[in-house]
C-alpha cells in the first residue's frame, strides 16, 4: 500500500530534525551549542570503491572500500550563545595552540599540543541527526562515530543585507550508524 492512500504513514520531511552536539561549548564554559540553533544539515552517505576484474573480454566488478562522505550543517549564529566563540574555542580545545601562547608553553619548558583525533572527538560528543515525525516522535537517528570539526565558515557581513548570520561547519568522521526509532516502529507495526 503506499503512503498517500495510508493516513498512519507519510513521508519523512526536511524540516522535521534535531542535530545534536552535546558537547560543543566555550572554554570558559559560558556558551554551549543550542539543538534549536540548527538550520540545515547533509545527512551521512558513503560511497563503496570498486575494483574491477577482466576475464575472457568481460569486466567483472568487487566492491571495495567503503568511504563516509563529510557532513555538513548551518547553525545560527547568536548573540548567546555566541556561535563565533563557541567555534573558535573549540579549536583550542581540539588541541590547536594560538601562536602567541605557543611561546609562553616553550618559554615554561612544557610540551605544546596540536590538533588530535581524541581531543576534537570530546569536543562534540556524539553528534546524532534525529529524524522527527509530525508529533514530534523519532523517526530515525544517525549517529556520527568518531565526528570531529575539518572546517567552520563564520558567514559573512554586508551593509546591503539584513538576513540572520549563520555559520557554516563541516563534520569528518570515522563511520556512521542509523537506529531506527520508536515513532517508525509504531507506524510500521500499526499498519
Amino acid at each position: 500500500m503506499t503512503f498517500w492512500t495510508n493516513p498512519l504513514s507519510e513521508p519523512k520531511r526536511e524540516h522535521r530534525f534535531i542535530l545534536r552536539i552535546p558537547e560543543l561549548s566555550s572554554v570558559d564554559g559560558d556558551f554551549s551549542y543550542q539543538d534549536y540553533l540548527a538550520k540545515a544539515v547533509t545527512k551521512p552517505s558513503y560511497t563503496v570503491s570498486n575494483t574491477p576484474h577482466k576475464f575472457l573480454g568481460n569486466t567483472y566488478y568487487y566492491p571495495g572500500i567503503v568511504e563516509w562522505a563529510t557532513v555538513s550543517c548551518e547553525i545560527v549564529n547568536a548573540v548567546s550563545p555566541d556561535g563565533n566563540k563557541i567555534l573558535y574555542d573549540a579549536l583550542t580545545k581540539m588541541g590547536y595552540l594560538k601562536p602567541d601562547i605557543q611561546e609562553d608553553i616553550f618559554l615554561a619548558n612544557q610540551a605544546p599540543s596540536t590538533p588530535n583525533k581524541n581531543a576534537a572527538a570530546i569536543t562534540l560528543g556524539q553528534v546524532s541527526i534525529e529524524e522527527l515525525s509530525g508529533t514530534g516522535g523519532t523517526l530515525g537517528t544517525w549517529k556520527l562515530h568518531n565526528a570531529f570539526i575539518t572546517s567552520a565558515k563564520f558567514g559573512d557581513l554586508n551593509y546591503d543585507n539584513e538576513g540572520i548570520l549563520n555559520v557554516s561547519i563541516e563534520f569528518r568522521y570515522d563511520w556512521a550508524t542509523y537506529d531506527v526509532g520508536q515513532a517508525t516502529l509504531a507506524l510500521h507495526n500499526a499498519t
